[in-house]
């Protein structure tokens, strides 16, 4: 089913936590949940109602860990199945409409997709984890051919691409791309990328996309030709984006008393060092810090949060070396959000100074999404002079936000 390399008895760290951190949902049907849920969401179709999700959960948690064969993995499982009623076809009532339905419950072939699809995903989201970490050396990736008998067109066409690891394309269409796909990709040097016929000015291959309905929901989304629904996006990338998510809307349905905590451990922690060291995707993001009040009232914000995306801490320390800025900083200048000695009202944006252990800091929050985001964009020290003359041209020109 799966081509696993036997370099490990057990599966890498980085396979297993994609799967293990994956929070359990009981569903009717695998479209109940939007696809992009699925890096972060662990179900099975036909499970509401039915014991079973945390017996089969354990035994793809044991099949990913310990590289257990799909053979084994079903004679494990099918007993502890039958002995639950959750096997063959049934009459289940569908949640959604209520209304009565034959449905195919276990079977071996139910628990070779389930196999199939939770070891394929794990391992890719683990690989996309190693291939970030190691892009600064092999900073390409190439399509390479699929293993299986029965080849789809479109994806034979995309073997040889070479891209950047981080170009957009692969957001979509980093294998697998659909059931049973066995399409793979490679980490390369720049060297072996310009063998490859790697061009810069060259344009990826074109994504032709198609509608698709989501009956269960009546959503229509776009889909890329080729890729089966559900199946066009990045595992790990997904999963990282969504854990952020997850993240702060658990901070920011916090008490105001309970977000100040939850933030300073968050500040505090080795997340942050993690992107200002560049180790973390450039789309991670966290809540670091709490509006003022005065922010709040004076733009009508819709969050009290403050959210810092890995590519802002990228952009502030490392492109702007020159300014020798490091995570201490970072966090010094997080104090200002907490007590700021004036707030100069910019457009969307507020800009915080204030005085942290003897030094001045200048920290810009800026809004978008109507209020509903605010993002911490930029921070540096100012002298005390500097600092007081901004604050005081600001109120002769009323940009002081009281």
């Amino acid at each position: 089913m799966v081509d696993l390399p036997e370099l490990f008895k057990t599966a890498p760290a980085e396979v297993t936590r994609y799967f293990g951190a994956k929070r359990s949902v009981p569903s009717f049907d695998w479209r109940d949940i939007a696809p992009e849920e699925h890096a972060f969401s662990w179900t099975v179709a036909k499970s509401a109602g039915f014991d079973v999700l945390d017996d089969i959960r354990a035994a793809v948690d044991d099949a990913i860990t310990n590289r257990v064969p799909f053979d084994q993995f079903r004679e494990r499982l099918t007993p502890i199945l039958q002995a639950k009623g959750w096997w063959g076809r049934k009459i289940s009532v569908d949640p959604q409409t209520g209304d009565p339905m034959v449905v195919q419950l276990g079977s071996p072939r139910r628990l070779r997709t389930i196999y199939w699809a939770n070891m394929r995903t794990a391992h890719a989201a683990g690989e996309w984890e190693r291939t970030q970490r190691n892009k600064v050396f092999l900073p390409f990736l190439i399509y390479t051919l699929s293993q299986a008998e029965r080849k789809r067109v479109e994806h034979v066409g995309w073997v040889g691409t070479v891209l950047p690891v981080d170009h957009p394309w692969w957001n979509t269409h980093y294998p697998p791309n659909g059931w049973l796909c066995k399409c793979g990709v490679r980490q390369i040097s720049r060297g072996e990328a310009d063998r490859n016929g790697y061009d810069a000015k060259a344009e990826p291959p074109p994504v032709e996309m198609r509608r698709w309905l989501n009956k269960r929901t009546g959503e229509w989304t776009n889909v890329p030709n080729g890729i089966d629904p559900g199946w066009d996006n990045n595992p790990g990338r997904a999963r990282g984006t969504n854990v952020a998510r997850f993240l702060f809307d658990q901070v920011d349905a916090m008490p105001v008393h309970r977000q100040a905590a939850a933030i300073a451990d968050i500040a505090g922690s080795p997340i942050l060092d993690a992107m200002a060291r560049g180790k973390a995707r450039p789309d991670m993001f966290l809540p670091v810090a709490q509006l003022p009040d005065a922010v709040r009232t004076a733009f009508k914000a819709r969050t009290a949060l403050v959210r810092l995306s890995a590519a802002s801490v990228n952009h502030i320390i490392v492109d702007h070396a020159a300014r020798a800025l490091d995570v201490a900083d970072l966090r010094n200048a997080l104090h200002v959000t907490r007590n700021p000695a004036a707030i100069l009202r910019g457009d969307r944006s507020a800009v915080l100074l204030g005085e942290v252990a003897g030094t001045w800091w200048r920290v810009v929050v800026k809004t978008s999404n109507e209020g509903r985001e605010w993002w911490l964009v930029s921070f540096h020290r100012k002298s005390e002079e500097a600092a007081k003359k901004a604050i005081t041209r600001a109120k002769l020109s009323g940009k002081v936000v009281e």
